[in-house]
């Protein structure tokens, strides 16, 4: 009896650390070589050169630190993490995620805190771009470390527009896009149902001086500001035929390397794509009313977060902090990939302004936003938000019909939460 009781005490306390902890049937020894599971959903030119960042760390750091990289879809990648959490043996380490899914995650009680990540890397605010630095702050407390930046500006077809006419306000290119639509080229091919136009709209929103959701994190993404700002898309495809009105799946990327169109808006991510595969003379700008005095617009940012399950102890923690600072102080590789890097002196380096068309998008990082991302639910109102502009553009539907039927969805959503 006495030997029964003792059993089945040890069996609680092992099955109370179990539950309370990770599960797992691997051990990260106290000497040799610790290796980390990095996930990145970077598929294109930036996802070669953050493979040869990973590749130049490990043979700096070899014998002692290892990290193991694997790319996956961004939306697989966080229904593994998800479905994954809690068991070490198959979770990662390290995971760069955009901004805008870091409350969602967190949320779940996925990810780690990092607040000694500042002083381990020796990082000083004033170094970062304000809006990516802020983002790991979720609840006063980091939860992710800043890596870049990605806002949209304007591509142009230099045969087709001189540098002295491109605008800086939308009312200026609105003008040209009219005056340029002739002769089967259009001012600007926009898609029906691309993720690109939900970011323009929010950028021209945030212009008007609203986000998309309210102090209280409640939804206001069918007021004035953002039916204007939609019905202005709907109006300069429809009504003026600035556009084509059907553009299908990278119809716009197509129409823009034929000549067909002056204008096409993407991410600095499309720089290198384009230099590859365009045949055209293209040069890039910043957003209308996205610089100047009071510019603003809307940009993701992707972030270094640690896994919880993963990182259970300090010399992991320090070997992934490592990593980090390994990524934050080498930054002209990221940059080559198309990216605005976060950490700013780069910024005026000589080798940095040498990428121009880069320049432009590094200018609108500086006063971007990226949303109320410290909302768990911050993720979902974003995608319903798209899904009302994708709506619009598609069926020539009523801009304030097309924001409000999602609004009234997306309270739904929340009631059911």
């Amino acid at each position: 009896m006495k030997k029964s009781s003792l059993f089945l005490t040890i069996l609680a306390i092992v099955s109370a650390y179990s539950l309370s902890s990770c599960s797992s049937d691997t051990k990260v020894e106290e000497e040799g070589e610790i290796v980390l599971k990095f996930w990145n959903g970077f598929t294109g030119s930036d996802g070669n050169n953050m493979h040869a960042i990973v590749e130049s760390f490990n043979k700096e750091y070899e014998g002692k630190i290892k990290i193991e990289d694997d790319t996956i879809n961004w939306d697989s990648l966080f229904l593994k993490l998800i479905q994954n959490k809690g068991k070490e043996r198959f979770s990662p380490h390290i995971v760069a995620m955009g901004a805008n899914r870091l409350g969602s995650i967190q949320g779940k009680g996925i990810l780690k805190e990092m607040d000694d990540i500042v002083s381990f890397l020796n990082a000083n605010e004033e170094d970062y771009l304000e809006a990516s630095w802020n983002a790991g702050l979720l609840k006063n407390k980091r939860y992710s470390f800043p890596l870049d930046m990605h806002p949209t500006a304007m591509y142009y077809n230099k045969d087709l527009i001189s540098e002295a006419e491109l605008p800086t306000t939308w009312d200026e290119f609105e003008a040209i896009c009219k005056a340029k639509t002739k002769d089967g080229v259009y001012g600007f091919a926009i898609p029906n149902m691309y993720s690109i136009t939900k970011d323009i709209v929010y950028s021209m929103a945030l212009q008007n001086g609203s986000d998309l959701l309210d102090e209280n994190n409640k939804p206001i993404f069918n007021n004035s500001s953002w039916v204007n700002a939609l019905d202005k898309l709907r109006k300069w495809k429809y009504d003026d035929v600035i556009s084509p009105s059907s553009v299908g799946s990278s119809g716009d990327l197509t129409l823009f390397n034929a000549s067909k169109s002056v204008f096409y808006f993407d991410g600095p991510w499309t720089i290198n794509t384009l230099k590859d595969i365009s045949p055209i003379d293209f040069g890039v700008a910043p957003m209308p009313g996205s610089v100047g005095e009071n510019g603003i617009s809307f940009s993701g940012s992707h972030q270094f977060t640690l896994v919880d399950c993963t990182v259970n102890s300090e010399r992991i923690k320090n070997a992934c902090y490592t990593f980090i600072d390994y990524v934050n102080k080498n930054p002209l590789k990221w940059a080559e990939a198309g990216q605005v890097t976060s950490y700013k002196p780069v910024h005026e380096t000589s080798e940095y302004k040498t990428l121009s068309e880069l320049q432009p998008f590094t200018l609108e990082a500086s006063k971007a936003k990226i949303g109320k991302i410290d909302y768990e639910y911050f993720y979902e109102a974003y995608n319903y938000m798209g899904t009302a502009v994708a709506n619009c553009l598609n069926a020539n539907e009523s801009a304030l019909d097309s924001l409000t039927s999602k609004v009234n969805l997306y309270n739904k959503f929340i009631k059911e939460q």
